[in-house]
């Protein structure tokens, strides 16, 4: 979807079941910047990622029914996409975990709990390793956007 701008959003499908984090990505991620898509049951993940096509993906690694680390399993190993940037959300407990995922292929890890204020950032610093031209053009509209002061996680 392109904005009146012509300026073309980055497509992020978020997989997470912790509403408190759904809230925190949706309010670190302007709609102006990110088209966001959410998904709390792992169980749906997969056939959204097909149908959608996301330039992103955030997984966290415990969700319901079907857990990230199958889910990037999957996308890497049985859709074959290893174009796909995908970045992985996790507690620190769950080092092992990190490091299994990052030998499918992860650009990246958010360690939980975080900011919104760091969210973008932290999301194009990753994406800009996959794909540094469309990267750049949304990091400069980024630099135009309004600043929060208010976290609503604090």
């Amino acid at each position: 979807m392109e904005e009146e701008s012509g300026f073309d959003r980055l497509k992020i499908l978020i997989a997470e079941d912790d509403k408190a984090v759904l809230v925190l990505y949706d309010n670190g991620l302007s709609n102006e910047v990110f088209e966001k898509k959410f998904v709390n049951d792992g169980s749906y993940v997969i056939s959204i990622f097909k149908e959608w096509k996301p330039d992103l993906l955030l997984l966290d690694i415990m969700l319901p029914e079907v857990s990230g680390y199958a889910i990037l399993k999957e996308i890497r190993e049985g859709l074959h996409d290893t174009r796909t940037p995908i970045i992985m959300a996790t507690s620190l407990s769950d080092k092992a975990a990190v490091l299994d995922c990052l030998q499918l292929g992860i650009q990246g890890y958010l360690v939980k709990p975080f900011s919104h204020r760091d969210i973008a950032g932290k999301v194009m610093a990753y994406y800009n390793k996959a794909n540094p031209e469309k990267a750049a053009a949304i990091i400069s509209q980024l630099k135009n956007l309004p600043v929060s002061e208010a976290d609503p996680a604090e």
